[in-house]
This record gives C-alpha cells, structure tokens and sequence, in this order.
C-alpha cells in the first residue's frame, strides 16, 4: 500500500514494483546496518577483535562513532523503505550509495593490505554488495526523475 498523495501512473511517484523492490532492499540495509552498528556501540573491542585487530581506547571511541552512524543509516532506511517520492528517494539512495561505497574502498584496503584477518573480506563483500544494491537504486530513481522532467508541462 502506498501512502502519501500517489496517483495511479503518475510519473512524479515510485511505481509501485520499483517501491516493492526498494523497500525490500531497504529494509535489509537497515537490519546490517543494525545488526553491524548495535554489537560496535556496545562491544567496540570485542567487534573488532573479530576482524583481527587491536582497540585500544582512542580506537574503541571512533568504533563506537562508527557504529552511532551505522545504527543511524538503520533507522532512517527503515523508516523511508516505503518511500513514493522520488525525489526523497534519489537523496536517500544516494546518501546510501556514497557511505557503502566509502565503506567498501575502506574494507577492501584493510583487508588487502593485512589490517585486518581474513574475516575483513567478509565486510568488504559486504560493501561491495550493498554499493551495487544503492547504485542500481541511484539510477532507477535517475531514471524516474527523467521521466518526471519530460512529462512536466512548460
């Protein structure tokens, strides 16, 4: 069901199988984002343990940073997953594709260069994953909003 001031067809909305996909993507970014930063707020050393590296206090604050701002990009794509407005949708999409992407050069470095133990790759496929899943929403909202352009009486 779609909320908001939807007309039927109408080009300045997600269509509703583009929403459908979106929220279910959405949703799951949300659930790794939460499911990533609640265990680093509370457990910063214990996480990073797991990847093979060291916290000492300076270290478990920035992981805790990290984490408020993965907790963040949880609520806010679970609380937009059912987004119809396609203009909101294109800055979420993109806010989410340029922290994934950041996070995924990020990973792939630490992992490449022995920063972190093998468990790193797990993180960086991560990324690597949840950059395309934003990229291709980026362009199918792009896609939208040009039609939404041409359609719009002069």
């Amino acid at each position: 069901m779609m909320r908001g001031p939807a007309v039927s067809g109408g080009a300045a909305d997600v269509r509703e199988e583009d929403e459908m996909s979106r929220r279910t993507f959405a949703s799951i970014a949300a659930l790794v984002s939460l499911a990533n930063g609640v265990p680093g707020l509370i457990a910063p050393a214990a996480l990073a343990s797991l990847y093979g590296v060291t916290a000492d206090s300076q270290t478990a604050l920035a992981g805790q940073l990290l984490a408020g701002s993965y907790i963040g990009y949880g609520v806010i794509n679970w609380t937009t997953r059912r987004c119809t407005d396609a203009a909101l949708c294109r800055g979420i999409d993109a806010g989410n594709l340029v922290a994934w992407t950041v996070g995924a050069v990020i990973w792939i470095y630490a992992a490449s260069t022995g920063m972190s133990n093998t468990v790193g790759w797990f993180g960086a496929a991560l990324a690597v994953v949840f950059t395309l899943g934003w990229a291709y929403f980026v362009i199918a909202d792009r896609a939208i909003g040009s039609r939404v352009l041409s359609g719009a009486p002069r």
